[in-house]
């Protein structure tokens, strides 16, 4: 049992351990903007991210996570702190509750945990779970959240953000 670090990026140049991993890693969104500039996304772009945070897939906010001790069959939760892109504010109101879960090799096998719920513990960060994971190997776990909102008009809250995480 131990503490999961997101795996490394396969097409990356560079390899990073364990212990890296993770470990306020910036992804490419925060590279590559500087202070004030817009993000811009291919439609339909939905990158799983490596490491504990990153912004979501329509840039509007910096999701970060913490979870529970992983093992096979034993439920996680999972602690999810949003702050909005535009103002540095909790992204609070929702309800992440309906993760998507699978393995990263064989999306057509999901997590089988069918009692999740995600509770609002402070604005903006939510604990969701149980979470069971029933075979070792590398997941995706994709986040939703403002779900009930379209995604469509731009300024609407709705947004994902996915991220490795491996199960040993």
């Amino acid at each position: 049992m131990g503490a999961v670090a997101a795996g490394d990026d396969h097409d990356a140049e560079e390899e990073h351990d364990e212990a890296d991993a993770g470990a306020g890693e910036e992804d490419h969104h925060e590279a590559d903007a500087g202070a004030g500039e817009e993000h811009e996304h291919e439609e339909g772009e939905e990158e799983i991210q490596n490491g504990r945070e990153a912004d979501d897939d329509n840039c509007k906010y910096h999701v970060r996570f913490e979870n529970t001790c992983v093992a096979v069959d034993q439920p996680v939760t999972f602690t999810l702190s949003l702050t909005r892109l535009i103002d540095g504010l909790p992204g609070a109101g929702t309800n992440p509750a309906f993760p998507e879960i699978f393995l990263a090799d064989d999306p057509t096998h999901l997590s089988p945990s069918n009692d999740i719920s995600a509770t609002e513990r402070s604005p903006g960060t939510y604990e969701i779970g149980p979470v069971v994971f029933d075979q070792s190997g590398r997941w995706v776990v994709r986040f939703h959240y403002f779900d009930t909102c379209s995604e469509i008009p731009e300024d609407s809250p709705h947004s994902h953000v996915a991220f490795y995480f491996d199960v040993p």
